[in-house]
């Protein structure tokens, strides 16, 4: 892929046999990832983790660039914002994903979250492949396009950054997704086109084993508090929580009194988590 091949911006005024060494062009041939008996999610997330590696090498290297041709060339012709700029939230979970479906004026209505899982997937809940047939904010109960990139579903703000309604092609839901009942709530959405990977836009990894042991005692929950349900009151901008992880034992002791048919403990296939002494929601603890 070429978006980790980028050399740092020059002035035309600089021939290229004048340029140090550090502003050339930086591009490391793609090692192989794959292994016997390795996963190919594993294989990918560490190609993932080798593009951002690379993405972060060019930046830096292009910072050392301006600051090697201030030296050199102190009366040089200056790029207007090379450098200065002051990184926000933005980017902070660039996994993240907003799932639109389309609304009647020709823009997009933003339901559920999905996380980035490789160039053309995105993971979320089944209960997301389809609103209410009752909803009237939407055309169509089958949601349209998943926007990358960007933090707030309201205002987009792109400040010349690349922020995407990718859209959505195909949805696979888990076979034994059986609602209401709450187990098995995961779906794969595919997208048409192959995502552009930036700071702002990377995929997460895939956990590929059953001991959560080693993820350590909290976990960051992300979202942008949108609910089909109840009419509540949501947020635009992208929120985030640290919780508890919570061992499936305990969790089945404080909430058998909500077991019923749709619901009764947590499984092999699930995660409990959420803050026992309050503060994200006093005395809550929710299910992921």
């Amino acid at each position: 892929m070429s978006n980790y091949t980028e050399a740092p911006t020059i002035p035309p005024i600089i021939k290229d046999e004048d340029l140090p060494e550090i502003c050339l062009p930086y591009n490391p041939p793609k090692p192989d990832f794959s292994a016997p008996g390795k996963r190919i999610s594993e294989a990918k997330c560490d190609e993932y983790v080798w593009q951002l590696k690379i993405r972060q090498k060019n930046n830096d290297r292009s910072k050392e660039c301006q600051e090697e041709l201030d030296r050199l060339y102190p009366n040089r012709l200056r790029p207007a914002g090379a450098i200065g700029g002051r990184d926000t939230v933005l980017g902070e979970f660039p996994h993240m994903g907003a799932i639109g479906w389309l609304a009647f004026a020709t823009t997009y209505v933003f339901k559920c979250g999905s996380s980035l899982i490789s160039s053309r997937f995105v993971l979320t809940a089944a209960h997301c492949s389809r609103a209410s047939d009752r909803d009237s904010t939407i055309t169509d109960p089958v949601p349209k396009v998943v926007r990358l990139g960007d933090k707030n579903i309201i205002n987009s703000f792109s400040g010349g950054l690349l922020i995407t309604d990718d859209k959505i092609v195909s949805i696979i839901v888990h076979p034994q997704y059986a609602p209401p009942k709450k187990y098995y709530d995961i779906a794969l959405m595919k997208l048409e086109n192959e995502v552009h990977f930036t700071k702002y836009t990377q995929p997460a990894c895939m956990w590929t084993k059953f001991d959560t042991s080693s993820l350590g005692p909290t976990a960051t929950l992300t979202g942008w508090g949108v609910v089909e349900t109840h009419g509540k009151t949501t947020s635009p901008e992208l929120q985030a929580a640290v919780v508890d992880l919570i061992d499936s034992d305990t969790c089945n002791q404080l909430l058998k009194s909500s077991c019923n048919r749709n619901w009764c403990g947590v499984r092999d296939d699930q995660l409990c988590a959420g803050k026992l002494a309050g503060g994200v929601d006093a005395c809550q603890v929710s299910m992921l």
